[in-house]
């Protein structure tokens, strides 16, 4: 249950969101107090004309929480329920990184959801972010993460590398920024390359700041495709309100397993008996 996206400021002005293959995109609108991103309304609007996810960033200029946070949301105002929100927390620009990290956020992210009902999630660096600081007080926002393997140029990748030291108080991030030099058809130049891990439905709901409950949530799409080869969950009608908005991502995997040889369905097979049981 996965999404691929991009994320997107000034320096990708003109982009074309209906001619770049992606599921969303996260694109900045403001900084600080009075910078605004001058291609920001015309890329939303261009990314929901072509019927894509969005996202909308804040960067955080580290100023007074408050007046930040409310020149943020004067800008995105006719965007509210129709996007998820974001503030970008790293130390370029912004004066207050490694001072006062978690103090600035527990501020700027609850005055947020105050103000739109919305849960606004926070980006930062996996390393110099996410385990700098104790950041267990805000570990109930959605966490956008960031760390490359390299800065080889790449496509979307459905398991980028990240090492395996945790994301700090988080137990996984939501969003996980892999690449800053992605290449995809339809713009000629490097760009951001993001893997969130929800349905489009979870995305629709964190917009309009609703929780929508994750069937299943101790097995893998994997283990739900073998499930339904061994027929737990019905069919038709019964088998997608069964597995709600897991539905077509377990179906996916089902498809797969079709496809695969024995030996390899097998392996799968003995996983998942392994860690949940006997299935037939």
């Amino acid at each position: 249950m996965s999404l691929n996206g991009i994320d997107v400021a000034s320096y990708q002005a003109g982009l074309n969101p209906a001619r770049v293959p992606c599921d969303f995109v996260i694109v900045k609108a403001t900084q600080g107090t009075s910078y605004i991103n001058p291609d920001f309304h015309r890329m939303a609007e261009a990314v929901l004309k072509a019927g894509k996810l969005l996202g909308i960033y804040h960067y955080a200029a580290g100023g007074n929480q408050i007046a930040e946070a409310d020149h943020f949301l004067n800008v995105i105002r006719p965007y509210i329920g129709k996007a998820t929100l974001w503030v970008d927390w790293e130390g370029d620009m912004n004066p207050a990184f490694g001072k006062c990290d978690t103090a600035w956020c527990k501020v700027f992210l609850p005055y947020i959801k105050k103000k739109t009902g919305v849960t606004c999630g926070i980006y930062m660096s996996k390393i110099s972010g996410c385990r700098a600081h104790d950041w267990s007080g805000l570990a109930n926002y959605p966490l956008w993460c960031a760390q490359y393997a390299n800065n080889n140029r790449t496509g979307y990748q459905s398991n980028p590398w990240t090492d395996e030291k945790g994301f700090g108080a988080w137990k996984k991030a939501t969003i996980y920024q892999y690449s800053s030099h992605g290449r995809l058809s339809g713009w000629n130049d490097d760009i951001d390359l993001d893997i969130a891990y929800m349905s489009r439905d979870q995305w629709k709901a964190m917009a309009k700041g609703v929780q929508i409950p994750v069937p299943f949530p101790d097995k893998t799409d994997t283990e739900l495709g073998i499930e339904i080869w061994a027929d737990k969950h019905g069919s038709g009608d019964a088998r997608r309100k069964a597995l709600g908005i897991r539905y077509d991502s377990a179906q996916a995997e089902a498809e797969r397993l079709n496809n695969v040889h024995i030996s390899e369905y097998m392996k799968e097979l003995k996983a998942y008996e392994t860690k949940h049981g006997k299935l037939f």
